[in-house]
């Protein structure tokens, strides 16, 4: 019996491919969505996250992901520690509506990014093509020059 994959819906430094090749080998890339009514934000850990606010729209990319590769990530975003934690939110791909797991730091105090954690974030959404209005976001609202 063939494992069905999950729809992952990346945001912050899994926006990166090529971290997502060392965290996830095999991990497919399905292209662009869009989170509605979420913003994303630096906390004050340094690490990225989205928060519910009405009208924000916060950009990433789905992955399909195998049950190995859920397991990988959850380590890597410290589930078991509380650092992170798992939803299954709705995300707008194509115009149609689609259920991902999505990872999401509860720490939503504003603070700044580690350069090379946002240099990679913005790589991954220059790589699959976010627009570019939601990058020179990224980099002027989080510091980065």
């Amino acid at each position: 019996m063939e494992e069905l994959n999950t729809i992952y819906f990346a945001y912050g430094s899994n926006l990166c491919p090529v971290q997502m090749a060392r965290r996830c080998p095999g991990g497919q890339a399905i292209g662009q969505a869009a989170l509605h009514d979420w913003r994303f934000l630096i906390n004050i850990r340094t690490y990225a996250t989205i928060e519910a606010k009405p009208g924000a729209v916060t950009h990433g990319v789905l992955w399909s992901l195998t049950s190995g590769h859920i397991l990988a990530l959850d380590d890597y975003e410290a589930v078991e520690e509380g650092m992170y934690y798992k939803a299954h939110l709705v995300v707008r791909r194509n115009g149609y509506p689609v259920e991902a797991l999505t990872y999401i730091d509860p720490v939503c105090n504003p603070g700044r990014p580690k350069p090379d954690y946002m240099d990679s974030i913005l790589h991954g959404a220059r790589h699959f093509g976010l627009s570019l209005d939601y990058t020179d976001s990224l980099a002027r609202n989080w510091g980065v020059t």
